[in-house]
């Protein structure tokens, strides 16, 4: 990865972080006040987050593989599917 990819990479990677801790926090506090967390925007919060942390660890974890062997990048797509099932069974 170029120089300039890896500081655009690491910066998005802070920005994700960032987005995913208020998120978890939020919705572990917002119950305690009674507030509830099952409406749609709430959902649709989850979901995006869900994407940004797929998106974060599916690059990470492609630059882990590609100079491995194929059995290696097999068990990466296996695993990236499963991550896209299981963001779209969210929603049911």
């Amino acid at each position: 990865m170029k120089s300039e990819n890896k500081s655009f990479f690491y910066f998005f990677s802070f920005i994700v972080l960032i987005i995913a801790a208020i998120l978890i926090v939020v919705n572990n506090l917002l119950p305690i006040i009674g507030v509830n967390v099952s409406g749609p925007l709430f959902s649709v919060l989850s979901t995006i987050k869900e994407i940004f942390i797929l998106i974060v660890i599916g690059f990470s974890a492609y630059y882990f593989v590609v100079g491995k062997k194929k059995v290696w990048k097999i068990i990466y797509w296996i695993a990236i599917a499963l991550f896209i099932v299981g963001i779209v069974l969210l929603w049911f």
